[in-house]
C-alpha cells in the first residue's frame, strides 16, 4: 500500500498548532521531500493561479504556497512557480497574489511567454495519445512538485493531481488534442485516458524527483480556469500528499465522497449525499476512470493507507 499524508482542515483544538497552515508545514516535514530535493535543485511548483478574467476566486491560497516555498528553501532547493497560458497568465497570477513579495519565489510561464518552449516526448503504452508536448520549464527542472487544487470539471468529472500535470505541464497542441477527445464520448472516458497519457509523458524524466499534493479546500464544481466560482459542494477536507499520484487521487476522491453536501450547492441539486460519487452525479462523468487508467499504466497503486497529521 502507498502512504498518503493527510492534514485535516478540521480544527481539533483552539490552538494554532491545529490550524491547517501549521499542520501543512508538519506534513511537509514528514513527507519524502527531504529525500527528493537536493541542495541546488531547481524545483518547479505547478499550481493554478486563477482565471483570466478575475471572476474566479477559489484557487489555492498564496499562504500555503509560501509555506511550501519556504520549506523547499530549508532543504536547499531553488523554488519557482509555473502555470500555463504564457506570459499573460503570469501577469494574472501576480495580481492574484502569486508574486515574489507574497510567495518568496518567481512565477514563470511553464512553456515560455508564447508557449513555444516544449519538448516532444513519446508516451509509453499509450491509451489515446502517442506523443506529448511537455512544457520546457518542467522538463528541465530538477524536481517537480505537483500542487493541485481539487475540484470538479465538466469534461472529466474531477480535476486533481493528474489533471494539474496533464493540462498544466503540456503545450497548447497537446491540450487541444486532449480536449478533442471530449467529442468522442459522453462518459469522459476518452478525455480522462488522454489526460493520463499526457501525465505519463510529463513524469517520465522525473523518476524519484516528483511529489504530489492535493489541496482539498474550496471544492467547487468547476475548474479554476472558469471565470466564476460557486459554493463548495462539501465542507473543506484538508491537504493530502504522496509520492504515489494514483493513491493520492483515490484517497482524495474517497474522502470527498464521504463528506455531507453543503446546502444550496450544486451537489444538493444533484441529490448527492454522504457516500455518493458526487462528481459523477454533478457532471455525468465518473472521475475514477482517470485513476483506474493511471493504475493500469502502473503509475501508482489503488491501495493506500492514510497517515493523519
Amino acid at each position: 500500500m502507498s502512504e498518503v499524508l493527510f492534514a485535516s482542515a478540521k480544527l481539533e483544538k483552539l490552538d494554532k498548532e491545529y490550524s491547517l497552515p501549521y499542520k501543512f508545514k508538519k506534513l511537509l516535514t514528514m513527507s519524502d521531500l527531504k529525500n527528493i530535493i537536493s541542495a541546488g535543485n531547481y524545483v518547479a511548483i505547478k499550481i493554478h493561479v486563477g482565471d483570466m478574467e478575475f471572476g474566479g476566486y477559489r484557487y489555492i491560497r498564496p499562504l500555503f504556497v509560501r509555506i511550501l516555498v519556504e520549506y523547499i528553501k530549508e532543504l536547499g532547493g531553488i523554488p519557482f512557480l509555473v502555470d500555463t497560458w504564457g506570459l499573460k497568465h503570469v501577469i494574472i497570477g501576480i495580481r492574484n497574489g502569486f508574486n515574489y513579495t507574497t510567495i518568496g519565489a518567481p512565477l514563470i510561464p511553464v512553456s515560455g511567454i508564447k508557449e513555444h518552449f516544449v519538448v516532444k516526448t513519446k508516451v509509453p503504452n499509450p491509451l489515446r495519445i502517442e506523443e506529448v508536448e511537455v512544457a520546457g520549464e518542467v522538463y528541465y527542472a530538477d524536481v517537480l512538485i505537483n500542487f493541485a487544487h481539487t475540484k470538479g470539471h465538466p469534461s472529466s468529472g474531477y480535476g486533481g493531481a493528474i489533471k494539474n500535470v496533464a493540462m498544466g505541464c503540456t503545450g497548447p497542441s497537446t491540450r487541444s488534442t486532449i480536449h478533442n477527445f471530449e467529442k468522442i464520448d459522453n462518459t469522459g472516458k476518452a478525455f480522462q485516458e488522454a489526460m493520463v497519457d499526457a501525465f505519463h509523458a510529463v513524469v517520465l524524466n522525473k523518476i524519484n524527483k516528483i511529489y504530489h499534493i492535493n489541496y482539498a479546500i474550496d471544492i467547487q464544481p468547476t475548474c479554476d480556469c472558469a471565470p466564476w466560482s460557486d459554493i463548495s459542494i462539501v465542507p473543506d477536507v484538508g491537504i493530502l500528499a504522496s509520492r504515489d499520484p494514483v493513491a493520492l487521487e483515490k484517497a482524495t476522491l474517497d474522502l470527498i465522497n464521504q463528506q455531507p453536501i453543503i446546502p444550496s450547492s450544486i451537489a444538493e441539486k444533484a441529490n448527492a449525499k454522504a457516500g455518493s460519487n458526487k462528481f459523477l452525479l454533478i457532471h455525468g462523468k465518473d472521475p475514477y476512470i482517470q485513476i483506474y487508467a493511471a493504475a493500469k499504466k502502473k503509475l501508482g497503486s489503488l491501495s493506500y493507507t492514510i497517515t493523519r497529521i
